[in-house]
């Protein structure tokens, strides 16, 4: 049975073929979450099984709890330049961390490769 990761990530590249994709590895607690490290990649397919991401992810030697993804597109579809990638990852840094709802305007999965939401809590 495929991981909602590798059913997302299908899906996405049968929607849109190339694309670059903006990785924020995050620390979970019992009441916040808190971004670690980021960097982004351009996936040109999408044959990537969840144990090969989380491979990946796990070479970037920071503990994690969970990993948002994020799309970005050039303006004729594909995957972005490196300079504009560069500085549309700050930008995806800078939401993330100013309002953790936003991570779920991407796609938020736990190590396992379960979709995962943040929902606002009352204090």
């Amino acid at each position: 049975m495929k991981t909602d990761f590798e059913q997302w990530l299908a899906a996405q590249f049968a929607d849109t073929g190339a694309f670059t994709i903006f990785i924020v590895l995050v620390s979970i607690g019992a009441d916040k979450v808190v971004p670690v490290k980021s960097s982004y990649a351009h996936l040109i397919g999408d044959d990537m099984p969840w144990p090969g991401m989380r491979g990946l992810l796990d070479s970037a030697r920071a503990p994690w709890d969970g990993v948002a993804f994020f799309v970005g597109l050039g303006h004729e579809g594909g995957p972005l330049p490196d300079a504009v990638a560069a500085a549309k990852l700050k930008q995806v840094e800078a939401d993330v961390k100013a309002d953790p709802l936003a991570f779920n305007r991407g796609m938020f999965f736990d190590r396992e490769g379960r979709h995962l939401r943040i929902d606002e809590t009352a204090r």
